[in-house]
C-alpha cells in the first residue's frame, strides 16, 4: 500500500513566526494565517503544494543531492528540517529560511540545474524506482514552467507526483518562492508530511 507525501511552502513576514516554533499548532497556525494570504496572492507566486506518492520526489532528489555538495537544499529531502512534530498520520518536517538561507538556496539550486543540464546522467542515475524512460530528464529540465500545485497541473506531464516533470516544475515553482520572498523580505516556511 503506497502512501502520499505532502509538502507546502509559502513566504511570511518575519513578524508573524516566531523565533522557535515548540510545536505543529504553531506551524499550523503559520499554515491557517501567513500561509493562506500567501496562497491568495496572485501577483507572484509565493506558494506551492506538492504531492508525491510514496514519497518518490523527496527520496529522489535526496538520491539526486548525494552526488553534490549543496547542503541548502537538504529540506527539501527527508531531512535536513529543523523541526520534526509527530502527528496522528506520520511526522511533519517543518523549516524556515531567512535570507542567508534563501540566498543559499537560490544559489545551489541554479547550480544544481546547470550541473543536471550539464550531465544528466547524474540525475538518471539517482532515480532507482524505475519511472524514467530515455530524455525525460532532459525534456524536464529544458522547461522554465512554474505551479503553484505541480501535482494536480495538467500542463505537468504525469501524474502522482513520481514523474521527472514533475520533480522539476516542483523545484523551479520552490526556487520561484523563495527568490520572492526574497525580494520582499519575507521569509519562507516549507513543510513536508512524511
Amino acid at each position: 500500500m503506497s502512501h502520499t507525501s505532502e509538502t507546502r511552502i509559502f513566504s511570511a513576514p518575519a513578524a508573524s513566526v516566531p523565533p522557535v516554533l515548540s510545536s505543529a499548532d504553531d506551524y499550523e497556525a503559520l499554515a491557517r494565517g501567513p500561509g493562506a494570504l500567501a496562497c491568495a496572492r496572485t501577483d507572484k507566486l509565493h506558494h506551492v503544494f506538492g504531492s508525491t506518492r510514496s514519497g518518490y520526489a523527496i527520496y529522489y532528489f535526496g538520491n539526486i543531492l548525494a552526488a553534490f555538495d549543496f547542503p541548502a537544499l537538504s529540506f527539501l529531502t527527508d531531512s535536513g528540517q529543523r523541526y520534526a512534530f509527530e502527528g496522528e498520520y506520520g511526522t511533519t518536517l517543518v523549516e524556515v529560511l531567512d535570507a542567508d538561507k534563501q540566498r543559499a538556496v537560490i544559489t545551489q539550486m541554479n547550480a544544481l540545474f546547470d550541473a543536471l543540464k550539464a550531465n544528466p546522467m547524474i540525475a538518471y542515475e539517482a532515480e532507482d524506482f524505475g519511472h524514467l524512460s530515455e530524455d525525460d530528464i532532459e525534456k524536464a529540465l529544458a522547461r522554465d514552467y512554474v505551479s503553484a500545485s505541480p501535482y494536480a497541473d495538467t500542463n505537468v506531464w504525469g501524474d502522482e507526483g513520481d514523474t521527472a516533470d514533475y520533480l522539476f516544475t516542483y523545484l523551479r515553482s520552490v526556487l520561484k518562492v523563495v527568490e520572492n520572498a526574497l525580494d520582499e523580505g519575507l521569509l519562507v516556511i516549507f513543510s513536508a508530511e512524511m
